[in-house]
């Protein structure tokens, strides 16, 4: 994006840039801008205990011990929609308090019992509408899945 933008030449001059940035605490400035341009309060980039809680969480957990080897984004989207985070048609609410936090990742090793999902709630029916969804998005198997290309493909002008 910053080579896009025209303020770097080079793929390494973009890193630097934005490695500047972040341990200047310009990005996170900037990020405070963003979230109070958007009607937030910027105070939450520092104090997280500002940001509402839903009142009730979970987990999905490993039902083995192995390794994640999938978790499927948009299944996790579509479980979080049906907590109340999202919305299926335009006039639905979103309830910022609700959704659902990744706890293990791609390639990490688990034991049965250890929280992938952690979910977070209101009422007792949108978590079994939400449930299905979560569930099947997670994949432990014995072998660790192979490394996957953090970048797919680079556009350029």
């Amino acid at each position: 994006m910053v080579r896009l933008a025209g303020l770097a030449e080079t793929d390494a001059d973009a890193e630097a840039k934005v490695r500047a940035a972040l341990a200047s605490g310009a990005g996170l400035e900037k990020f405070r801008r963003v979230v109070e341009q958007q009607g937030g309060d910027p105070r939450i980039v520092d104090d997280d205990g500002r940001l509402p809680r839903a009142p009730k969480h979970s987990a999905i957990t490993a039902d083995r011990g192995g390794y994640v080897t999938d978790l499927h984004a948009e299944w996790v989207g579509i479980g979080a929609m049906r907590l109340g985070a999202g919305r299926n048609r335009a006039e639905d609410a979103v309830d910022h308090a609700v959704g659902v936090i990744v706890r293990a990742h791609v390639g990490e090793q688990v034991k049965a019992g250890d929280a992938i999902l952690e979910v977070h709630y209101r009422d007792e029916g949108s978590l079994a509408a939400a449930l299905p969804m979560l569930q099947q998005s997670v994949t432990v198997a014995d072998e660790e899945p192979p490394a996957r290309e953090l970048v797919l493909e680079a556009i350029r002008d």
